[in-house]
């Protein structure tokens, strides 16, 4: 029945087809907070000459935030499976060029970057401060996340540019070529109206001690729009 309706009428059943694909419906992403630049780039002499090193920072992970999906952060608590949830940062440091453990081939040697996180610190609104953990969290491999499991705890000081982290890229990632480490803060507070300022520390590359720049909040408000079809992006 249905093709014969489609051999009498083609131009008509393509039409309609293409009006209910095409009917429009409201999209929202409630306003969430993220950080203002997620790069720092580092020029830093070493044995070898002046190297440059790569830190990137992110709170989520992007490839999982398409269309309407809010900009939250995944569970994680301390230790696995206690009640309140904790905030975090996703830490990826490299030196330029760095050879990639997943692609043999050419490329530069690893130089460590030592990174602390006993001396990183939150500051709040109201000037409060909250120090970092002292341990550093190895990422899942199916989406950018860190675990709590004894597994993938590491104590400071930790090589964020060992090979140990940069074979573990997960699946949807901010980063398809290095893994990343992970800064956690004990606070269930972090919501779309922060605005804290989020101290790393320092980094040691080759025996010099590497500032990282406070990170800032932005703040982003509720965006809607009118869908035109399902896979469009705000």
């Amino acid at each position: 029945m249905l093709h014969v309706l489609f051999h009498r009428f083609p131009l008509a059943l393509a039409l309609s087809a293409l009006l209910v694909a095409c009917v429009p419906y409201p999209r929202e992403r409630p306003a969430y907070a993220d950080l203002c630049e997620s790069r720092q780039v580092f020029e830093v002499p070493t044995a070898h000459g002046v190297k440059t090193f790569y830190l990137y920072t992110y709170l989520y992970d992007h490839a999982l935030m398409w269309r309407d999906r809010p900009y939250t952060q995944g569970y994680f608590s301390v230790p696995h499976g206690s009640p309140q949830r904790e905030f975090y940062v996703q830490v990826i440091g490299f030196n330029k060029n760095r050879q990639q453990p997943l692609k043999p081939g050419s490329g530069e040697a690893p130089i460590p970057m030592l990174y602390d996180s006993r001396k990183a610190y939150l500051t709040f609104e109201n000037g409060q401060r909250l120090a970092a953990r002292p341990d550093l969290y190895l990422g899942a491999l199916n989406n950018d996340f860190p675990l709590s499991g004894k597994d993938y705890v590491r104590p400071s000081p930790f090589d964020i540019n060992s090979d140990e982290v940069h074979r573990r890229i997960p699946k949807l990632t901010n980063n398809s070529r290095y893994g990343s480490v992970y800064v956690a803060f004990n606070t269930p507070d972090f919501n779309a109206d922060a605005k804290w300022t989020i101290n790393l520390g320092t980094l040691e590359i080759d025996g010099q001690s590497v500032t990282v720049a406070p990170l800032q909040l932005c703040h982003h408000p509720k965006k809607s729009w009118i869908g035109v079809e399902p896979l469009m992006r705000p």
